[in-house]
């Protein structure tokens, strides 16, 4: 079963951007046991920011008729695939409208690549979505990941989260980016850069290796990972879903530093995305069922364990 999933999602993703850690369900399912895990008066007060979000519609359409809590719910759970969709569905290639998101012109060297403007700020910004530590396996040299990148912006967004001068447009507008980054702080593959003699350049989080999945062409080893957990479904049966997913170590969870998370991250990468499979050039190379059954316990771990450090993070921001 496990590698006939993986071949339908692969057949439908696997072209699609580099930064689109977990596709929609892991966000979400991160989402759900953060939710799940917000004290009551913080509860209130993210329920309150949510509805703020011009998105917010969108998160809510079908839901009418629901109990109120439960809308609330399942839209915190849909807002962790907002970062992703103005990539995508809301991105001004596909939505030509003056409210799309712009991703021509938007690089990473830009001026306001970093901005933390709230809502008004129409940019995709596709660089947020990871923070690749270089390694090398073979001592090619390596370049590091740019200064505007998801640890820095996980930082700023945190510290405006936080401020009580902040308004509450800010906050709306962070704490929705912070439902996405931190999901994919724990997408192993968002965390690491490899350079090789025959990928000199840096391989993009295993964006430029090619792998076999069953007898299908070949995909990218990122995209492989990206859709461990699934795809596109509905929020609450994201919400299910997670509340089957194993325990996170809580001692593990309550480790704050989003710098540790990306170390983590980039050594499961090493391990585990990596390990003896993929030799260093661009493959493509035969992924075994081993491989991955041991992939996709771990991505459930890193979901359960992203959902408990967001919980905790919003938690402490919004006391």
């Amino acid at each position: 079963m496990l590698r006939f999933v993986t071949v339908v999602f692969a057949i439908l993703m696997g072209l699609m951007s580099p930064a689109m850690a977990w596709w929609d369900m892991g966000h979400m399912e991160v989402a759900a046991i953060a939710y799940g895990r917000l004290k009551p008066a913080t509860k209130t007060k993210v329920d309150a920011l949510i509805k703020l979000h011009p998105a917010y519609g969108m998160w809510t359409k079908g839901l009418q008729g629901l109990p109120d809590d439960e809308i609330s719910q399942q839209a915190f759970v849909r807002a962790a695939t907002w970062a992703d969709d103005i990539k995508t569905d809301l991105n001004c290639k596909s939505l030509h409208t003056p409210d799309c998101y712009k991703s021509e012109g938007d690089d990473v060297g830009n001026p306001d690549a970093g901005q933390n403007i709230g809502t008004s700020d129409h940019l995709a910004h596709a660089y947020w979505h990871f923070y690749d530590i270089p390694f090398s396996p073979d001592g090619t040299p390596t370049v590091p990941s740019p200064p505007v990148n998801a640890l820095s912006e996980i930082k700023l967004l945190t510290t405006a989260l936080a401020d009580t001068t902040a308004t509450d447009d800010l906050k709306c507008y962070d704490l929705v980016w912070l439902l996405h980054l931190v999901g994919d702080a724990h997408q192993p593959l968002h965390a690491v850069g490899r350079f090789t003699k025959l990928i000199d350049k840096g391989d993009r989080g295993g964006n430029d290796e090619m792998v076999n999945v069953g007898e299908i062409a070949p995909i990218k080893l990122h995209a492989f990972w990206d859709s461990l957990l699934g795809d596109s479904a509905s929020p609450g049966a994201a919400i299910a879903a997670a509340s089957l997913l194993p325990p996170a170590d809580p001692i593990l969870a309550t480790r704050s530093d989003p710098e540790s998370w990306f170390q983590e991250s980039a050594a499961l990468a090493q391990t585990y995305a990596y390990g003896s499979v993929i030799g260093n050039g661009p493959g493509p190379y035969q992924l075994s069922l081993d491989y991955e059954k041991a992939a996709k316990s771990l991505a459930q771990s890193q979901v359960a364990l992203a959902g408990m450090r967001l919980g905790n993070l919003i938690n402490a921001a919004l006391h």
